[in-house]
């Protein structure tokens, strides 16, 4: 689980952890996925399962920002609870 900056990897496998701190490093400032954090990587991934996982993570990435910059609410008539709010 990750809570804003914070992974708690009590739960996830080294390979999961270091997936979830790629995310979290994109999300803040992707140059901080710097040489260092690339060889942490590739303990865990070989360079074509890289390229897929910073797809993925560049995909939720682009969809929250969409999602925050449209303030973007669930449906009023959805099973998701309504009323998002945003900082």
């Amino acid at each position: 689980m990750c809570i804003i900056g914070h992974v708690d990897e009590s739960g996830l496998t080294p390979r999961e952890a270091t997936a979830v701190r790629l995310a979290e490093r994109m999300a803040r400032d992707p140059h901080e996925v710097d040489d260092d954090f690339f060889s942490q990587l590739r303990q865990h991934f070989t360079d074509e399962e890289i390229v897929e996982v910073v797809f993925a993570a560049s995909i939720f990435n682009w969809g929250n920002k969409f999602n925050i910059t449209m303030r973007m609410d669930a449906a009023p008539d959805g099973s998701y609870e309504t009323g998002m709010r945003y900082p």
